[in-house]
């Protein structure tokens, strides 16, 4: 493998990490003077809408800061050193509906909220109300899609794949529970970005469906889905949207205490056990948060037996600390990630005994943020990065069969800007990535080299009853794989350089009387990857002996969606309809020749034309006070436009059905989810049978002794039906897992 010079690269990171951590310490006090005059200050106390009885543990974030607090025990908490201007304070805790205040913050002048949570066996209502100073509310709507509190703990899962899967529009491609990887409206790998804390992860889980996410769902704080324009903020390539990842490794926001929680989960169809546990609190004038989970499971149950070699053992843990000041804050972290799991083996292609990977990855970040350095922006944040990650892939016999190894370097800075004219909640940036890739063992992709650069701005417009959001990006990408040089097989492979342009406006329409209406459109832009382009070879986890194309352009992506979305007292429900026209859509399609020498199905990369349209409905509804109905149904329907013949691997029309019955803090449910079968299949795709499976839980939450505890018991597929889901590359050998006992607990202190 070829990592020369990492250790000079890792230690020129860490100086970067060190002059970012200690910049709060040397930085001219004069030069932000006048900054900290205009400092504000949000004090506040959260309690029961009904009793006003305080609330302790509520999570509190400010969204367009990324501030992010946990009330005390007395429901009390506070954010210091906010630069003026209007946010929306979102409020988040088990069995209470979500709330988002908005509320204006003014120089050098101290804001007091009263939060009044209602509780609800909603599981997704969201009530809004606006504070301009305290005691000043009204009602207003502002939907939002989050994973948060009792939500997230009902659904978590081995992955977040599994702890995302059945919301509306999302499946999740498998290869065994390990490498389980979400996918949007038929928009997976790299099309669909997944995020931690705001920034890419250095994996390669995007390039192949035997490469694993380095992301546990266990210490996740909350997980967020962002579409349309906003998302491109993040990334040119976001058709499908953006899912990240908040565990908030460095800390942004002052405390005066310890707090923390930890958590336990075990489940029966695999014997599987797990643990995390995340703490943040003030060390002298810094701000430390520690976590660290631990997972290990045996092989899948299933009513057919034992999926073999599907087990998995991993260990994340990191660290991070910050100086916080008036001006800002400066922190660095580390996180260090380690997995040990099982790809199956026994069907067509696949090794009679699976391949066993063992993936590594240490990733290193520094970041800081100035409040209000220029007279345009409130905010200036800029961080930088590098990851190492390393894999192997084994055969049962021990010998190493394919081997991964990248260095990635990731540097940008976003200016949140201040109200202009029509414009608010502006923001402009730039964004650069170094990544040296190398690949070993008996797959003949050469080192490759990739440089990108951008640079993006988004703005939204408020007018009355209207909300415009538009966002324009520009991208360049070199993709250097050294001396150009022919291959029999594949053509000429040398240096590539793309660039083009990605945009996204969006208009929401308040219709009155809960009703809204709204359209997005969205220009996309997406370099072809390095394995992609310079495949030459075996990849033995992936089961295919994959063929790239030097030749391959970028796709260009051209996406309309509209939605009506209505929010009531008694719920909220949406109806939306998209489109997504893709040109050079890249795909790796199986040509049905098989690899004399490896017996591995052949699969070559193209470039053609795509298009995927469809649909998804969602409720969540409450039919009296304590009784509660949601559901969702999503479909796809992806063709490439030439020969009108289907895509490979599109999810089928699926659903799911939940019904909540709550008292107080205890609550409890069962759900029905299904597909329909899939018939409608590329050439040499197994078609799948629909099914309906049944799901129960309860959930009980209760303080003592100033400590939260929860806890969650989950009876997955109660019937123990056998099922295959259509986007699992091991249903020709397997079905689903069979009945499944899982039991959560975690405190919260």
């Amino acid at each position: 493998m070829r990592t020369e010079h990492h250790s000079i690269r890792a230690i020129s990171l860490c100086g970067v990490a060190l002059l970012f951590f200690l910049a709060p310490l040397w930085i001219p006090t004069r030069a932000y003077a006048d900054a900290d005059r205009g400092r504000g200050v949000l004090i506040g106390r959260v309690v029961d809408q009904d009793t006003h009885e305080p609330l302790g543990w509520t999570a509190v974030l400010i969204t367009e800061l990324n501030r992010s607090a946990v009330a005390h025990e007395d429901g009390r908490f506070r954010f210091l050193n906010l630069p003026s201007g209007e946010f929306s304070l979102k409020c988040l805790r088990l069995g209470y509906q979500t709330t988002v205040y908005r509320l204006t913050i003014l120089a050098d002048d101290t804001v007091e909220v009263l939060v009044e949570m209602k509780s609800s066996p909603l599981t997704t209502e969201t009530v809004v109300v606006v504070a301009r100073r305290a005691g000043s509310l009204s009602t207003v709507i502002r939907p939002d899609e989050v994973f948060a509190g009792r939500k997230l703990q009902q659904q978590l899962g081995r992955t977040i794949a599994e702890t995302v899967n059945n919301e509306p529009g999302i499946a999740q491609r498998t290869m065994g529970p390990a490498p389980a990887r979400p996918v949007i409206r038929g928009l997976g790998g790299d099309r669909l970005l997944i995020l931690e804390d705001g920034g890419r992860t250095g994996d390669l889980s995007a390039t192949a469906s035997d490469h694993a996410l380095a992301i546990d769902p266990m210490t996740a704080e909350r997980i967020e889905v962002i579409r349309g324009p906003a998302a491109l903020v993040y990334g040119p390539n976001t058709l499908g949207g953006v899912i990240n990842v908040v565990r908030g490794q460095i800390p942004s926001n002052p405390i005066d205490h310890w707090h923390g929680h930890i958590g336990v989960q075990g489940e029966s169809v695999n014997e599987g056990m797990s643990g995390g546990a995340a703490i943040t609190g003030p060390v002298g004038p810094f701000v430390m948060r520690v976590d660290g989970i631990a997972r290990r499971a045996r092989d899948i149950g299933t009513p057919q037996g034992k999926l073999r070699n599907s087990n998995i053992n991993t260990q994340n843990g990191s660290f991070g600390v910050s100086n916080i000041s008036e001006w800002g804050y400066g922190g660095v972290s580390v996180n260090a990630y380690r997995s040990k799991y099982g790809i199956p083996g026994g069907f067509v292609g696949a090794h009679p005994f699976g391949v066993r990977i063992d993936m590594r990855r240490t990733h290193y970040e520094a970041r800081f943020e100035v409040l209000s350095p220029f007279p345009l922006a409130r905010r200036v944040e800029a961080a930088g990065n590098f990851t190492e990650y390393f894999h192997q892939e084994f055969e049962a016999n021990g010998t190493i069969g394919t081997e991964f190894g990248v260095l990635t370097y990731h540097a940008g800075a976003m200016a949140f800007l201040e109200p202009w004219s029509i414009f608010t909640n502006g923001i402009t940036g730039v964004w650069s990535e170094y990544r040296d890739f190398a690949a070993g063992g008996f797959i003949f992709t050469p080192p490759t080299k990739e440089y990108t650069a951008a640079a993006f701005l988004y703005q939204e417009v408020p007018l009355d009853d209207l909300t415009v959001q538009a966002a324009a990006r520009f991208d360049v990408r070199v993709v250097d794989p050294g001396d150009p040089r022919e291959s029999r097989r594949i053509g000429t492979i040398a240096k590539r350089t793309f660039a083009n342009v990605s945009a996204g406006v969006s208009a929401i329409q308040n219709l009155n009387a809960g009703w809204f209406g709204g359209v997005s459109l969205m220009r996309s832009f997406r370099a072809p990857g390095i394995e992609e382009l310079y495949s030459e070879g075996p990849h033995l986890a992936a089961y295919s002996f994959e063929v790239g194309n030097p030749d391959l352009g970028e796709e260009l992506g051209f996406g309309a969606e509209i939605f009506l979305r209505h929010v009531g007292a008694s719920g909220r429900t949406q109806l939306s309809l998209f489109r997504n026209d893709i040109a050079g859509y890249i795909f790796p399609r199986n040509t049905g020749q098989t690899n004399v020498r490896t017996l591995l199905p052949v699969y070559q990369y193209s470039g053609r034309g795509a298009l995927m349209y469809g649909g998804e409905l969602a409720f969540d509804w409450r039919l009296v006070s304590s009784l509660s109905i949601s559901g969702s149904v999503s479909y796809v329907h992806g063709s490439l436009k030439d020969t009108r013949t289907p895509l490979p691997m599109m999810p089928p029309l699926h659903g799911k059905m939940n019904a909540r019955w709550s008292v107080g803090d205890f609550s409890i449910g069962t759900a029905l989810r299904g597909a329909a079968k899939q018939d409608r299949v590329d050439e040499f795709e197994e078609p799948t049978a629909g099914y309906l499976v049944l799901d129960a839980f309860a959930q009980y939450q209760v303080m003592k002794a100033g400590i939260l505890h929860t806890f969650v018991m989950t009876v997955e597929n109660v019937m123990n039906r056998e099922y295959r889901m259509h986007l699992s590359r091991v249903k020709s050998i397997m079905p689903e897992p069979g009945r499944n006992v899982k039991l959560y607990y975690r405190l919260y202190f």
